[in-house]
């Protein structure tokens, strides 16, 4: 079974993308494929390079990360959402005339058209609010 997880809170305001992570965690302890992880709103903040939480916090980029080495699924951050808030690659950073590039690979700026493919490729879209 394909899974696709929207996320759509701040890494830092909701325990949401904790439970996302959990959450993704089990299932692929049960044999379910996380096939993409859409991050939409502020759920775009887990993709923030500049992120440095107290050592007493999770990092919740480095969860995402290790996450998409370990299963392979796509980090994907709404574009619109992203730019909105200062999250930036460099083609981004590039064409909006902007010196700071604050998003890293694997995390990678998609339209909305990627979050709609969970809808038809994937067995189940679980949203995260």
């Amino acid at each position: 079974m394909n899974l696709q997880l929207n996320i759509y809170a701040a890494p830092w305001s909701q325990s949401s993308q904790e439970d996302a992570l959990a959450y993704a965690r089990a299932a692929r302890a049960q044999g379910l494929c996380i096939k993409r992880v859409f991050f939409f709103m502020d759920g775009v903040y887990a993709g923030l390079t500049a992120q440095s939480p107290a050592s007493d916090e999770i990092d919740i980029r480095e969860e995402w990360v290790e996450l998409h080495k370990r299963s392979g699924c796509e980090l994907l951050l709404c574009i619109a959402a992203s730019a909105n808030r200062g999250l930036l690659n460099e083609s981004e950073a590039q064409r909006q005339a902007k010196s700071s590039v604050t998003v890293a690979p694997p995390f990678e700026l998609v339209g909305l058209g990627q979050w709609t493919l969970g809808f038809g490729d994937c067995d189940k879209v679980v949203s995260f609010r």
